[in-house]
């Protein structure tokens, strides 16, 4: 059996796709903006404007819609009036017929459907003593599940804003200086399973863990169809 095909929608540098890949999907992905750093087959295209025979190799569909227009700084300067436009991409995923995921951030969960919650620490990601959180949530046309429940025992490392942030006040971060063995960049891409990203690339970024989990039970669903035809 051929490797299956993931076409990777607003794919910035390649996190989502790392995971897919790992679990055993050849990936293709589509993005507004230039990724030199994309680690797989990229093309540079408005997404909205993809004719859907684009998709006629695919077996599987992953999009993140940019999630400024849900995240707790919407009215911010820069993010306020930004669109909220997972329904606008549900639509093109459901005439496809083909299985899908669809990302976004928790404050998002109003405008998806029966989404679960993916955790870095359900991964046992985190970098010098913190673990990750990195909440996001997931929508499916297919069942997919969470490997456990989140498990927050430690201090939080936060990647975000270029940076690598101790979100823990009583071992000095919310305000102060964070500094960590190595640099942001090197806490960072430890944290988040990733080393050829920028700081700011890692900022926007999803842990390949979170697809890679994903991807094993796209496959599974993808094998079931193809022994059944």
């Amino acid at each position: 059996m051929t490797r299956p095909v993931l076409i990777d929608l607003f794919c910035k540098a390649g996190g989502v796709a790392m995971g897919y890949h790992q679990a055993g999907f050849d990936v293709i992905g589509v993005d507004w903006d230039p990724q030199p750093n994309y680690p797989f087959q990229f093309m540079q295209a408005d997404v909205w404007g993809l004719a859907p025979g684009f998709y006629a190799a695919a077996d599987a569909v992953h999009a993140s819609p940019e999630c400024q227009g849900y995240s707790s700084l919407r009215h911010a300067k820069g993010a306020k009036g930004r669109p909220q436009e997972i329904g606008r991409i549900r639509k093109i995923l459901q005439g496809l017929g083909l299985p899908y995921v669809i990302e976004n951030v928790e404050m998002a969960a109003f405008d998806m459907i029966e989404p679960i919650k993916l955790c870095g620490s359900m991964f046992g990601l985190g970098a010098q003593g913190h673990h990750l959180e990195r909440h996001r949530l997931f929508e499916s046309n297919i069942a997919i599940s969470a490997p456990g429940p989140c498990v927050h025992r430690k201090p939080v490392i936060g990647v975000y804003g270029g940076h690598a942030r101790n979100r823990a006040a009583k071992r000095g971060g919310r305000g102060t200086r964070d500094v960590w063995e190595g640099g942001h960049n090197a806490a960072a891409s430890e944290a988040m399973g990733i080393d050829w990203m920028t700081l700011d690339e890692l900022s926007e970024a999803i842990p390949p863990a979170f697809t890679e989990h994903l991807g094993h039970q796209l496959l599974a669903h993808i094998h079931a169809q193809r022994s059944a035809a």
